[in-house]
């Protein structure tokens, strides 16, 4: 449609595989179509690596002590997909807050519960099951976009960002910080008419963990119907681990 109305279209695909030469391949070809390189996007790669790190502590924060919270987490690593309002003033929020987080005390979870999928459309999904008691300690989709999945270069990074390709490093990324982060349950939010809920099917099948899906269809708070469930499913994950 943009084409048919005169714009000029730059297109930026990942490969069918997490294959980083095919990655960098990519960046290159999107590179020279922007009027940079690949090397000055490097760099830049590169310059955010303090700031990413430092989500990365940020993130240890949340499951090893306590001390940030499931909100917190969501919010922070969101807030990486662009470093709004500007990288250098980002960074200084997040010292900032990293020492504000620091000064708590620590805060042992009871029921510790993953939230995976696309960031959901009800608003108070994380703060309904702090009420409930259960600390979320893994954001998994929030993670991946801060790009702290791992990757020493831009090519690296992209090739280990689970979003764009099939399940199965979806799957391995899962079931690797389910057993870091001690999970008890895992909550999987869908988006209504997504064709990522397929996936739901998928987890069931290959993760060792209770897991309770969540369908959203447009914003607001959850339903009574969402609440319930949660509260159920909270109850039961607390049942296991007693």
């Amino acid at each position: 449609m943009w084409e048919a109305e005169g714009f000029d279209v730059i297109t930026f695909s990942f490969p069918p595989r997490p294959d980083a030469a095919a990655v960098a391949e990519a960046v290159a070809e999107l590179a020279q179509a922007v009027g940079t390189t690949a090397e000055a996007a490097e760099a830049v790669y590169r310059r955010f690596a303090p700031t990413r790190a430092l989500l990365a502590e940020l993130d240890e924060l949340t499951w090893r002590e306590g001390r940030v919270t499931g909100r917190e987490n969501f919010d922070w690593l969101l807030r990486a997909c662009d470093f709004a309002p500007g990288v250098e003033t980002f960074e200084a929020e997040a010292r900032t807050f990293r020492e504000e987080a620091l000064a708590r005390p620590p805060r042992e979870a009871g029921v510790r519960l993953g939230l995976a999928g696309v960031p959901s459309i009800n608003g108070d999904l994380l703060e309904y099951l702090e009420e409930l008691g259960a600390a979320v300690v893994y954001n998994e989709l929030p993670r991946q976009f801060a790009l702290l999945g791992g990757g020493d270069d831009l090519a690296g990074a992209y090739a280990a960002y689970t979003y764009p390709y099939g399940v199965g490093l979806r799957l391995a990324d899962l079931r690797a910080e389910a057993e870091r982060r001690n999970l008890h349950g895992l909550v999987h939010y869908v988006q209504s008419f997504c064709y990522r809920g397929i996936h739901d099917i998928l987890l069931r099948r290959e993760l060792e963990l209770p897991i309770l899906t969540v369908e959203g269809e447009r914003p607001g708070p959850l339903s009574a119907q969402q609440r319930l469930r949660l509260e159920t499913f909270v109850d039961v994950a607390r049942r296991r681990i007693s």
